[in-house]
């Protein structure tokens, strides 16, 4: 969607040129930050990145949620009706904003009581957006802790109960929460750095797919936000593979709390008999088959914790570097958290009979040739340094007509697609790839993502679909993921 498009507004239409002109130097500033973060800087100049980066942050979290609030204000809001995997949509926003929280020192994990074959009909991309905003919203007042995200599909309504560890809010205050423009209280404005839309947004998003929210908290202990959304259930095949069956006794030692609650969960439901150990050193006393062990327990207690089990080493992708140490210790493999359940389940069950799940080593360097479509020479920049520092291949493209062409010279593995490029756009270059049969996977990319703009990318032929900013860490793993599915699929 651009701003001329029909069927907008004129002040929908300022917005959306307004915001894309502010939203595109502000995510070359955090995208560059990210990379100097990577670097080596002094303690002064590391605190000095960090304040940028912060307050880059807020201000296109403020962005985001102005043009959401201006586009709910001044029109019916447009439902879409798609087939979608739950599971699948709440993992990948997790996936997302994993990194806000790490960076945050927060644990963030999906426990999902739901099938993961589930599969819903209905409006995926308002989902998608309650959820971020929730989380983001969790994100915000956390100092510490974990935030969990528990799925659930009852009576035809989809349930997301998003909790955090932050401090609270007390029952006169939580009345006001839904309102435009509304904070709970000075000291939360000056810490969110917004003007009260978030939660507002939500409100409005829930009422128009017929659903609703509602908060309940403690003060000092945390806030849990409850969404009910009504979706009708497709009928699907349930696709539990062989492994898919866990038998024995896996024991939890030093996870943080939403981990251990996700990983539990999809053990439990995959037949395993699972025990969460306190303190670490009690569970060298206890029998297990296999052991999923959290990175920054001491050196001394995961090499002994090797010499009595099968051990998993559960990591944040940030710590990589480690897994070389983590092999001479004795591990069996690692994980990358926020858990997927999936990959949880096929990990357990190799690590339990034996086996070393050999794409624990492959998939954190990359192979191939990713080709960056992107008019921006700041923003093609980041992603071609966070490419090659993770082993690939990068060509840059600043046109769809450019990009194109790239596509006959090089073949590339994966294309990192801006929507917004002169001369022809990422809709229309996505469109004329696929209609010239080429398949390899294209992720679209734009500063603005509403349900619109994804339903015209995938409609283009795009497998998925990414939002800036997008910092170095992010660009390798949503490359390194969509490699690897290509290099699965191929082998199958």
């Amino acid at each position: 969607m651009n701003e001329n498009d029909p069927k907008l507004s004129p002040e929908q239409s300022f917005l959306a040129t307004a915001s894309h002109e502010i939203r595109t130097p502000l995510n070359g500033i955090l995208g560059t930050v990210s990379l100097l973060l990577e670097t080596e800087l002094s303690p002064a100049q590391r605190e000095y990145a960090d304040a940028i980066q912060n307050s880059g942050e807020r201000l296109l979290d403020l962005l985001n949620n102005v043009l959401d609030f201006a586009r709910l204000d001044t029109g019916e809001i447009e439902l879409s009706n798609e087939v979608f995997r739950p599971t699948a949509l709440a993992r990948e926003v997790i996936e997302l904003l994993s990194p806000r929280a790490h960076a945050r020192g927060l644990d963030i994990a999906l426990r999902c009581q739901a099938d993961r074959a589930l599969t819903l009909r209905g409006d995926a991309g308002k989902a998608r957006q309650i959820l971020f905003n929730l989380i983001g919203n969790a994100l915000k007042f956390a100092d510490e802790g974990s935030i969990l995200v528990d799925l659930a599909f009852k009576d035809g309504q989809l349930i997301f109960d998003v909790f955090d560890t932050g401090p609270g809010i007390a029952p006169a205050d939580q009345a006001q929460l839904f309102e435009a423009f509304q904070q709970v209280s000075h000291t939360d404005t000056q810490k969110d750095g917004g003007v009260g839309l978030g939660l507002a947004i939500v409100s409005r998003i829930c009422e128009a797919l017929g659903g609703e929210i509602s908060v309940s908290s403690t003060v000092g202990v945390g806030t849990c936000f409850r969404v009910n959304l009504p979706f009708e259930e497709e009928k699907s095949e349930a696709y539990l593979a062989a492994n898919d069956a866990i038998e024995g006794r896996v024991i939890l030692v030093g996870l943080p709390a939403a981990t251990t609650l996700s990983a539990a969960a999809s053990l439990l439901k995959a037949g395993a008999e699972v025990l969460n150990i306190l303190p670490p050193s009690a569970a060298l006393k206890v029998r297990a088959n296999l052991i999923l062990a959290g990175a920054d327990l001491p050196e001394d207690t995961l090499r002994a914790l090797c010499n009595t089990a099968p051990v998993l080493i559960v990591l944040r992708p940030e710590d990589r570097a480690e897994m070389p140490r983590f092999r001479t210790l004795g591990a069996a493999g690692w994980m990358v958290r926020p858990l997927r359940a999936k990959s949880l389940i096929e990990r357990a069950g190799l690590a339990i009979s034996g086996a070393v799940a050999s794409e624990s080593d492959t998939l954190e360097t990359g192979q191939g040739h990713v080709l960056i479509a992107d008019d921006n020479p700041i923003n093609a920049l980041i992603a071609r340094r966070a490419m090659e520092s993770s082993g690939f291949t990068a060509t840059v493209a600043s046109t769809g007509r450019e990009a194109l062409d790239a596509v006959e010279q090089i073949s590339p593995d994966l294309i990192l697609m801006d929507l917004r490029m002169p001369i022809m756009d990422g809709f229309e270059a996505t469109k004329q790839l696929r209609a010239a049969g080429h398949t390899m996977p294209v992720i679209a990319v734009s500063a603005e993502i509403n349900p619109e703009i994804e339903r015209r990318a995938r409609d283009a032929g795009a497998n998925g679909v990414a939002a800036k900013p997008l910092d170095a860490e992010a660009l390798r793993q949503l490359a390194l993921k969509w490699t690897s599915q290509t290099k699965t699929a191929g082998a199958a």
